[in-house]
């Protein structure tokens, strides 16, 4: 899986080096609204060169999977020790442990349930699960994100991810998101309301949970709605 795009925020000095390519097939994965866009690949060096070349505190890896690119090692590495900043799985599936070099990471828990995790990725959990927990046990700051898609991952749902990180630590964050829905996907968007009592339940087990409820058309402007997403391409 090759390095296809580095970009930059200015205002919190964060490089952001994007993978092609992901190891699960979700069926309603957000990138089906907006696909990812490649001009060509770069190589190790030339994501080297480009971060060296730039005012940082932070380094994320995104993708598609970042865990899945085999060079992660190499730039967590090189970001950590030869540039001295932070390093983090900016989204990651969970299906591999984080390398030594990162930091933390932001696992997106699809479904506990396992029927419901492979009839939605393709994929079972159990690794997932596995992992979440052993980078926790590992002083990987971790945090956790799930949809929430009617009929499918729902309440019930939610509230038994909860209540598996809350077994880990109750201090983990949770982030539920609303799904929107994706071209061939026969889930519906969840309401406001929807969101909010699974915040709820999600609350009965962890101190920290946050929710977004972006529209189809939200997803191509994500920039003018949070300033955590404006960023430059620099490679």
């Amino acid at each position: 899986m090759p390095y296809y795009r580095v970009t930059y925020s200015p205002r919190f000095k964060r490089a952001n080096v994007y993978n092609w390519g992901c190891n699960f097939d979700c069926r309603g994965c957000s990138y089906k609204l907006n696909p990812p866009k490649k001009n060509g690949f770069l190589s190790v060096e030339q994501v080297e060169q480009v971060l060296q070349g730039l005012e940082l505190e932070r380094v994320h890896f995104l993708g598609g999977e970042p865990s899945a690119n085999p060079a992660l090692p190499r730039l967590a590495h090189f970001a950590r020790h030869k540039l001295g900043v932070h390093t983090k799985l900016g989204h990651s599936n969970g299906s591999a442990m984080p390398p030594q070099d990162i930091e933390a990471t932001s696992v997106s828990i699809k479904a506990l349930t396992e029927e419901i995790h492979l009839q939605y990725t393709g994929v079972s959990n159990a690794a997932v699960l596995e992992n979440f927990a052993e980078a926790y046990r590992r002083g990987i700051r971790v945090d956790a994100s799930s949809v929430l898609i009617p009929d499918l991952i729902d309440c019930d749902e939610i509230e038994m991810i909860a209540r598996f990180i809350a077994e880990i630590d109750p201090q983990i964050p949770y982030h539920i998101t609303g799904y929107a829905p994706v071209p061939g996907a026969p889930w519906r968007a969840p309401t406001h309301n929807e969101v909010g009592q699974a915040v709820d339940v999600a609350k009965r087990h962890l101190a920290y949970v946050t929710h977004s409820c972006l529209s189809v058309e939200d997803f191509f402007h994500l920039e003018a709605l949070d300033p955590r997403y404006e960023s430059i391409r620099v490679a």
